[in-house]
């Protein structure tokens, strides 16, 4: 038995680009929600950024040694650059003895990550499945991935979410999927990542599965499984993968190169973990003991990739999920040994039917007709049978029920020691670490939950005078290092998109570009200059005003930390006035010192907000320029301006201010108002109370209004306070009055709209209208016609125009293909329109698919066809006689066929004559071929004297091994002459050494308990009158593996056993 090696070789794909990394084309989205397609109109197009990488890929060369563990892989340079680059994993097939030696904020989420993931497979998926049971065989590998992501060993719970599966008739446009592995997955990323849900929803992941054998760097076969984006999970043209189907090993492909997906490396290949088996990233694809986990260099992977903005698109819960019937039963229930080897070996292999069968749970060995078994070392799937009533899980054949080893569930080691505070001043980080192995998670037992590691800030005493800023240090450090080829200065690079806000980008001075010179900046590095958030391992993390890691404490509009706003002083006030355009024009003066100042526009408009100071310096939008939207640093504080075509301007800053601004607006038509507020710091001056009277405007335009008068209490004449500051005994008395008397202008009411008179294809609704006025304050009267305004509204409208939905409907039924006997019988199923108000007409049929189609086609009897009475039971001759010595026996069969005009037999299948009669003949007789030597062979020719006499000579036989149910008896055979020994004897006349003896059975045993469903107990001859036969039909395997003097194999296998000469 040999050993199946399995070599996955990938290659990593750097930066393309400064910022943004990649510019791409952008793609027409579409819609899916279908579960079949045949053709599809999306398109896709697109190229690489202005960088490209250059890869090597890993071609495997075998070497004829009989150890695997002798291959020799060499690099091979690929003919182009890459967009993608390859992860080769592949299985190819090898025989021998033995196996060979192989060559943090996301992540803690409460609920789990979901991975909403779109399903392709394409045409030849389908040929080789079959349409009708693709989507079960599809489903079933989706649960073992999902099984294997919620494995306990990866540290994350991580739901795989099957949101949509497409079944491909054929490639449609813009996808071109043919063995080119390369070629392959840059088509169906471009062509996925125009793919959109209902609401413009998109998939996190895309999966194609393949029936071709895809290699990495040809459009031809070879030993290439998967290929995957490095750190692709949730790009839109990288979240993608391409598998080659394998049977239900599938699962383990596409769970590894989803692994790459999400950023994961082989094991061994630039980390600590070793190639061990079992792993799911190892470079060698063979299990455990049956059992497959994820290592600790794919945890840390996994949590690195989880800790980045990148990886947002995984917390939302998944809104559209495609409604599929999973199946219910485990994959080996639904898919038995033999199918599996089938998958693996091919179409004639099955399970080897030697003692190999109780070890399938860990390595399912084969059997293809004219080779030994074999193994790929890949355990049989859950829930395969491996026994009577026994049954393979979690790498272990159990009685069936139980669930094999017991979960054990790890739990987490005691935090290490603190490391040193990341920065001497200004605010670092240290943290510690702890990790889940105490014990550590086993037989899918559940991974610690809670953190890892856990930070805290330290040294956050401001930093001297002077100091130069910590994220310009780290530009700083690159100054003495070629950048491709030249030196520059660099300095801190901002500008740049939120997720992107804790990376090191730094520009050249004097120069107008930029780049990214590391993935993160150091842990303590602010996020930016409008809060205290630092960076820690590449993530903006919170920091509150009171200096601690996560805390939600801010500062109030005065700037005090966790303060009630009872500190100082609003302002507030609006400025409406209208003048002529094209000018700059004051709107208010903010003192400094001034803190919370917020200036915002009431209205979109097509005027600019503009800031200058009181010398006539402008800051902002000065001079007829307009500024663009950004942060501007100018009065001793940061202001943050906002403007977007749909929404009104804005100008934010903290404060304070160490300066007078005034605010003006550039008015370049009507005044849309803009409204002002900041605060000022509150001083000790005792304030004055007085009322004041506000009189409101008339409460209605006509038939009577009322106009109210209202004291109120004003501190400083100008801000209300409460009533009970003023003195009571100086406030006004007030009133109201009648206003606005005349009668209102009259118009039309009108009724609710009437039910529509159709329901689909177009219909009318009416309502009724009325010319009214209002002439006082609670009264209506009906007026003339003549008084309402000419256009009156519609009292008749179109409702429910939309087009009828589409109905199957059938033609007329065709004749039966047979007169007698059971024929067929079609008729015509088409789509067609069913509006009413139009002419029926053909459409597609996929404009019915939410109905039950018709059948097109049934089967039909019209008659019974009359008995053909020339058919008969034929005996054919006497076969062989079972014996060439003694007494045997001589079978024959009985055939069904008729015989013809000219007196010869015309043979047809059994089923022909199962209405006919066998006659009572005897199928089996007795033979004897005359007695069995027992005496010396005699070298023909010579004399008989048994002193000159060269022969084989036999001694007599020994006592059989077993008195019942088949033994052994043996006997010495030598070449004798003059009673010496010689040679000379012939080889072929050489007499047995051994013979079959008891082969009776035994008495009846008590019946063996029932076999569970799916087991196929053996079969093959049957003892009769005492000869030795065969009772499985595996035993011609017995003496090729020489075993025949076991115990069991040689009873069972008595006739293949006595028929090998040795």
């Amino acid at each position: 038995m040999l050993f199946t090696n399995a070599q996955r070789n990938t290659l990593y794909r750097g930066d393309l680009a400064a910022h943004p990394a990649a510019v791409l084309p952008h793609l027409r989205n579409q819609t899916f929600n279908i579960i079949s397609s045949s053709s599809s109109s999306s398109s896709s197009s697109g190229g690489s950024g202005t960088n490209t990488t250059t890869t090597n890929v890993e071609s495997c060369r075998e070497n004829t040694s009989a150890d695997p563990a002798s291959k020799v892989y060499t690099p091979k340079p690929p003919s182009e650059d890459r967009f993608i680059m390859p992860d080769e994993f592949a299985i190819p097939e090898v025989e021998g003895p033995g196996r060979a030696k192989r060559s943090p904020i996301i992540s803690n989420r409460v609920g789990g990550l979901n991975v909403e993931t779109l399903v392709v497979a394409d045409r030849k998926m389908l040929e080789k499945h079959g349409r009708d049971n693709v989507t079960t065989y599809v489903l079933t590998v989706m649960n073992m991935v999902s099984s294997l992501f919620k494995d306990g060993t990866i540290g994350t719970d991580i739901n795989i979410v099957v949101v949509s599966l497409l079944l491909l008739e054929q490639d449609p446009l813009g996808l071109t999927i043919n063995h080119h592995a390369d070629q392959s997955l840059n088509s169906f990323c471009q062509w996925q990542s125009g793919l959109v849900g209902k609401g413009g929803k998109r998939h996190d992941h895309a999966v194609l599965l393949t029936g071709l054998d895809i290699c990495s760097w040809k459009n031809e076969p070879c030993d290439t499984l998967g290929f995957a984006p490095i750190s692709g999970m949730c790009s839109k043209y990288r979240s993608c993968t391409i598998n080659e189907d394998t049977g239900l090993g599938l699962a383990f492909t596409i769970a590894h190169e989803s692994g790459h997906n999400f950023g994961m490396i082989h094991d061994g290949e630039g980390n600590p973990c070793r190639k061990t088996e079992g792993n799911i990233m190892s470079p060698t694809l063979a299990g455990n003991n049956g059992v497959f986990s994820w290592s600790t260099c794919s945890r840390q992977y996994l949590s690195r990739f989880l800790g980045t903005a990148q990886a947002s698109c995984l917390v939302d819960e998944p809104k559209q999920i495609g409604q599929y019937k999973y199946p219910e039963q485990l994959p080996g229930q639904l898919y038995n040994a033999d199918t599996q080897c089938k998958w693996q070996f091919g179409s004639k292999a099955k399970l080897c039917g030697l003692d190999f069968v109780k070890d399938i749970c860990k390595s399912l060995w084969c059997h293809r007709t004219g080779h030994r078994c074999e193994t790929k070392f890949m355990p049989a799937a859950e829930g395969t049978g491996c026994g009577p009533d026994m049954w393979c899980r979690r790498g272990q054949c159990v009685k069936y029920g139980e669930h094999g080893p017991r979960a054990v569930h790890g739990q987490w080691s005691a935090w290490s020691q603190w490391t040193d505070c990341s920065r001497t001043c200004g605010g670092g980080v240290m943290y510690r670490e702890r990790s889940c192995t105490s014990p550590r998670p086993q037989n899918n037992g559940k991974f610690c939950s809670g953190s890892s590691r856990l930070n805290q800030l330290c040294n956050t005493q401001q930093c001297p005078p002077n100091s130069v800023d910590f994220r310009a240090q780290q530009c700083a450090e690159y100054n003495s290092k070629p950048f491709r080829g030249w030196y520059y200065k660099w300095k801190p690079y901002t500008k740049v998109d939120d997720e992107d806000i804790c990376k090191l980008y730094c520009i050249a001075e004097d120069f107008d570009f930029f780049f990214a010179m590391s993935s993160k900046v150091k842990d303590g590095t602010t996020c930016s200059d409008q809060n205290g958030d630092v960076c820690i391992d590449g993530v903006c993390e919170a920091v509150g005003c009171d200096q601690t890691l996560g805390s939600k404490a801010s500062v109030d509009a005065c700037g005090v930390c966790k303060g009630d706003n009872s500190t100082c002083k609003f302002f507030k006030g609006q400025y409406t006035l209208q003048h002529r355009a094209n000018d700059y024009y004051s709107m208010v003066t903010v003192p400094a010192g001034a803190q919370s100042i917020h200036i915002q526009e009431m209205e979109v408009s097509t005027s600019y907000l503009a800031v200058r100071s009181l010398k006539r310096k402008y800051y902002l939008t000065g001079d007829w320029t307009v500024d663009w939207p950004g942060k501007f640093h100018f009065g001793g504080a940061v202001f943050d301006y906002e403007r977007s075509f749909n929404k009104p301007e804005s100008l934010y800053a903290a404060g304070p201010t160490n300066e007078t601004l005034v605010f003006e607006i550039l008015l370049q038509g009507k005044n849309p108002g803009v409204v002002w507020q900041y605060t000022l710091p509150r001083t000790e001056r005792k304030p004055d109370y007085s009322w004041g009277v506000v009189r409101s405007d008339c409460s209605a335009p006509c038939a009577g209004g009322r106009i109210s008068a209202k004291a109120i209490c004003l501190q400083d004449q100008k801000v209300q306070v409460n009533s009970t500051m003023c003195n009571p005994l100086s406030r006004p008395t007030l009133g109201s009055h009648l206003c606005n008397t005349q009668p209102c202008p009259a118009y039309w009411a009108t009724g609710d709209w009437g039910p529509c008179s159709r329901s689909c294809g177009g219909g009318q609704q009416t309502r009724t209208l009325r010319c009214l006025r209002k002439v006082t304050y609670q009264r209506e009267e009906v007026a003339a016609h003549s008084l309402c305004p000419v256009i009156s509204p519609a009292q008749v409208q179109p409702c429910q125009t939309q087009a009828c939905p589409p109905e199957w409907s059938t033609g007329s039924w065709s004749q039966c293909s047979k007169t007698c006997g059971r024929g067929l019988r079609k008729r015509s199923v088409f789509c067609r329109s069913t509006d009413p108000g139009a002419k029926a007409v053909v459409v597609p049929d996929s404009m019915c698919r939410q109905h039950h189609r018709p059948k097109a086609q049934e089967t039909c009897v019209l008659q019974r066809c009359p008995k053909n009475e020339r058919l008969q039971w034929m005996p054919t001759p006497w076969g062989e006689c079972s014996r060439s010595c003694g007494s045997g026996i001589q079978k024959r069969e009985l055939r069904c066929g008729e015989r013809d005009s000219q007196g010869g037999y015309v043979e047809f299948p059994v089923r022909r004559c199962r209405n006919t009669a066998k006659p009572l003949v005897d199928l089996q007789q007795g033979c004897n071929r005359g007695p069995c030597p027992e005496h010396p062979w005699v070298v023909p020719g010579r004399t008989t004297s048994s002193a000159v006499v060269l022969g084989w000579y036999s001694s007599p036989w020994q006592q059989c091994s077993v008195s019942c149910g088949g033994g052994v008896q043996t006997r010495s055979i030598q070449c004798l002459r003059q009673g010496r020994p010689a040679a000379g004897c012939l080889p072929h006349q050489r007499p047995v050494t051994s013979r079959a003896c008891n082969t009776h059975f035994c008495p009846a045993a008590p019946p063996a308990p029932a076999q569970r469903p799916g087991w196929i107990p053996a079969a093959g001859p049957t003892l009769k009158d005492g000869h030795c036969v065969d009772h499985f039909s595996w035993c011609h395997l017995v003496p090729q593996h020489g075993i025949c003097n076991h115990r069991f194999y040689g009873q069972q296998c008595c006739k293949s056993c006595s028929n090998k000469r040795p």
